[in-house]
């Protein structure tokens, strides 16, 4: 009975390790355009949340919300929280286009589908000296 057991089991974890039919398209897929698309989308994400993580604020008109990705049925991902005192806004506009110009082309490229609810913009304030939302979906 164990060395019936023994086999199932090698011949199980066996039927896990088959090797693709084109193992070059694999490493092609993997080290392709489609990688390197991934790759920029995620630093281009990090970057955002480096623009955006000094969220102090002095008043309620500092602290806004900005659209950011790309959902494949269309509209933003997400709202991106931050304060105005403490972003450059130039930099965080020209980044959020860039990522989610990024973004649509990776949904594109994976053929993505998603709902096509479309996210409301959430209201931001100042609350203790930090930008905070009142609502919403954000990062």
């Amino acid at each position: 009975m164990y060395k019936a057991a023994l086999a199932a089991m090698l011949f199980g974890l066996s039927a896990c390790s088959t090797v693709p039919e084109n193992p070059d398209a694999l490493k092609t897929q993997l080290d392709g355009p489609l990688a390197q698309l991934q790759l920029d989308t995620r630093q281009l994400q990090l970057r955002l949340d480096k623009l955006t993580e000094d969220k102090s604020c002095s008043s309620d008109n500092q602290c806004k919300v900005i659209p950011v990705g790309a959902r494949p049925c269309g509209g933003p991902e997400a709202y991106l929280l931050y304060s105005t005192g403490q972003t450059d806004e130039k930099m965080l506009h020209y980044t959020a286009e860039r990522y989610q110009q990024l973004k649509r082309k990776q949904n594109d490229k994976l053929g993505l589908v998603s709902t096509c609810q479309m996210l409301m913009a959430p209201a931001a304030s100042c609350q203790q000296s930090r930008c905070v939302l009142d609502q919403g979906d954000v990062r």
